[in-house]
């Protein structure tokens, strides 16, 4: 029988760990969470899902976590549960956010209040889905019938999560994890050899990151203007975050040996990565920052771009990712030229893979040149059946193969 929010009681309810706060994602930074989020919503075999923001560790964080999360949010929210430090309300008919800062005194009382929210909910047959390799000891304590978690990069290996928690208890974590989880995806081919190192095989899943293909086909939003329609010249385009991932020195090389040319980088810069950014490229005139712009006009600046760029550093953390943007950059239609990072191989017929400079620069007169209606074309195709839907699909064809309903 439905229960009183209509919902079968067979139906399969989420607790999701995000990697991210829905306020982040309300203001167009989105990964990969967001959308297997909001792929999973469309499913009809799930009922409702509570999407738990990145719950903060030190003092700072919590802070600001409080203002953005807890205050502003609620203000206008159909609250389903609050008190001072945390709040659970309802964002749409399936989708719930609990915030908390209450992390920072006792994941006890984190995992009381997530209990109290499934009972008030009427959550049965739920699965604990995480992102957030900081917090294990949720495991087993929010009456999951199964823990899944999706291993979005190798956290040990990105200097900002190892600066909120060292890397040798992350480093445990993981092994937690491993030992623990029902079922694990990977965004790259490479974190299931990581996984293997802690002698976990089995259930261990590489899915891909994907694309919301319509959205960057929808001709509204690609012919939309933006201020990118005033740059005169050839644009050699970034759409993502400005981070510690990036590798300042190629884009110099790019600057200096196509002056002729604007280099457009279209997102926030992080503040930790600020002064290196201004020291290493803020003297060339051809170099244009746009600040953070929404997801949803993405579209429309890589539209704008002449070649599509990913100049990431080779590293061990890039060794475990899959840049989203290779497949937003090729569901445009757009050349890409790309450093060696995992995943890329994918689509090495269609891209220009390098990660010597001189080589790097070089292809991005090539491309140009090269570009055509008909690669066009072919570059959108190829990418059409790496939707998020896929994606998604495959990944509840696994959950429920292993999940018994009872």
């Amino acid at each position: 029988m439905p229960d009183i929010y209509g919902y079968d009681n067979e139906k399969v309810n989420i607790i999701m760990f995000n990697m991210s706060s829905f306020f982040d994602w309300d203001h167009g930074i989105v990964n990969r969470n967001y959308n297997i989020l909001h792929s999973l919503e469309k499913d009809d075999r799930i009922g409702k899902i509570v999407g738990v923001d990145f719950l903060p560790i030190g003092w700072k964080k919590a802070v600001k976590h409080y203002f953005q999360n807890i205050l502003w949010e609620i203000r206008t929210a159909d609250i389903v549960y609050g008190d001072l430090t945390s709040a659970c309300y309802r964002r749409t008919d399936k989708i719930y956010a609990y915030t908390s800062i209450d992390s920072l005194f006792s994941f006890k009382k984190v995992a009381r209040e997530l209990k109290r929210v499934e009972k008030m909910l009427n959550l049965n047959n739920v699965v604990f889905w995480s992102y957030n390799p900081m917090f294990t000891e949720f495991i087993g304590k929010l009456n999951e019938k199964m823990f899944i978690f999706d291993t979005v990069d190798n956290w040990v290996e990105h200097p900002q999560y190892t600066k909120l928690m060292r890397k040798g208890r992350l480093g445990r974590n993981y092994k937690k994890i491993a030992d623990k989880a029902n079922l694990i995806f990977t965004v790259s081919d490479e974190l299931k050899d990581f996984y293997k190192e802690m002698d976990r095989t089995k259930d261990v899943h590489w899915i891909p990151n994907g694309v919301d293909f319509d959205l960057f086909n929808d001709p509204e939003k690609i012919d939309k203007e933006n201020e990118l329609n005033k740059l005169e010249g050839k644009i050699i385009g970034y759409f993502g975050t400005i981070e510690d991932r990036l590798d300042f020195d190629l884009i110099a090389t790019l600057a200096k040996k196509h002056k002729d040319k604007q280099i457009v980088l279209c997102g926030p810069i992080w503040p930790v990565v600020k002064h290196e950014f201004n020291k290493k490229l803020g003297k060339y005139k051809n170099i244009t920052t746009t600040g953070r712009i929404k997801y949803q006009d993405a579209p429309s600046y890589i539209n704008k771009f002449d070649v599509a760029i990913i100049p990431h550093k080779i590293n061990n953390f890039i060794k475990s990712t899959n840049p989203m943007k290779m497949y937003e950059y090729l569901a445009c239609g757009k050349p890409v030229v790309t450093t060696k990072g995992a995943g890329v191989d994918m689509f090495k017929d269609l891209m220009y893979i390098t990660n010597d400079h001189d080589k790097f620069s070089d292809f991005i007169d090539q491309a140009i040149a090269e570009d055509s209606p008909e690669l066009t074309a072919k570059r959108r195709n190829a990418v059409k059946k790496h939707s998020w839907r896929a994606r998604v699909e495959k990944m509840t064809e696994l959950m429920f193969n292993k999940l018994e309903i009872k």
